[in-house]
């Protein structure tokens, strides 16, 4: 029940050259003002500290445009949500997301092509700033379902998940968990086994991708013994390869109490394309 305004979308530009703050402005057909943006947050990490601009497939004479953009506030404050061109080193997508939480309309996403963006200016180098936190993603997330089960008037122990303090029953937790099949036999057959890419350094193909919701750990599996342990690059407090269980990832939870999920739309790529600051050559200190 996001808003999802890109078919109306004409124009806009959006900044994100002074840390902490986006701000900005776009054009949507059945608007007759500009939109502008006063959000808090950053872009990620391939646009970090640049600005923007986008274009979309909007008509300005549709003439169901008005009825789609009627309560779509002229002024949208709020929280940054994921803002990427999807560009390397790729955190989120790898294709441009637009997603923000207004005080007055809640989540919006834009969903764009590549040739939509232009990026203007030079982001700042990915090795020096950090991703996004996944953690603070969650509880935006988790505070607009909130605020959409209280507007719908939704029981709390009815609802997915509710901003505030984690209280939702355990029975839907274990729900929740049962549903996602961290393993299935499709992912089984395509991931190579232990040693298979020994030495393709940032070549190596990562193949299934799992992640903490909730503790901004993140999981990408390259090779798998078909049993237990996979080895891959593992993205918690620093990026590193090593080896690590599925079994113990099971049980870690975060502060929310949410267990690990797997990414199901994840599509296969190269380390580097994932971490590349890992895979660049150290620059000789001799002179």
């Amino acid at each position: 029940m996001a808003w999802r305004p890109t078919t109306h979308l004409l124009e806009g530009e959006l900044d994100n050259s002074t840390f902490g703050k986006v701000t900005g402005w776009m054009r949507f057909a059945g608007k007759k003002e500009k939109v502008t943006f006063d959000l808090k947050g950053d872009f990620h990490r391939d646009i970090r500290g640049a600005k923007i601009h986008i274009t979309g497939d909007g008509k300005e004479d549709d003439p169901k445009a008005a009825g789609c953009m009627e309560g779509f506030a002229t002024h949208q404050t709020g929280k940054v949500g994921d803002m990427t061109a999807g560009l390397p080193p790729a955190d989120y997508v790898t294709y441009p997301y637009f997603e923000w939480y207004g005080e007055a309309n809640g989540r919006v996403v834009l969903e764009l092509e590549p040739s939509q963006v232009e990026v203007i200016g030079k982001p700042i180098p990915p090795q020096e700033s950090d991703p996004i936190s996944r953690v603070e993603q969650a509880r935006n997330m988790d505070n607009w379902l909130g605020q959409l089960a209280q507007t719908l008037q939704i029981p709390q122990e009815r609802a997915i998940c509710v901003g505030g303090p984690a209280n939702a029953k355990r029975g839907k937790k274990k729900s929740r968990e049962a549903g996602m099949q961290l393993m299935t036999e499709e992912v089984r057959k395509q991931i190579p086994p232990l040693d298979s890419q020994d030495g393709l350094g940032g070549k190596a193909i990562a193949y299934v991708k799992y992640f903490t919701p909730d503790a901004g750990w993140t999981f990408y599996a390259t090779e798998f013994d078909g049993r237990d342990t996979f080895f891959g690059l593992v993205d918690g407090t620093y990026n590193e390869l090593g080896y690590f269980s599925l079994s113990e990832r099971k049980s870690v939870r975060g502060p929310m109490n949410l267990p690990i999920e797997r990414d199901l739309y994840w599509q296969p790529k190269k380390l580097e394309e994932i971490a590349f600051e890992l895979f660049v050559p150290a620059k000789s200190s001799d002179k």
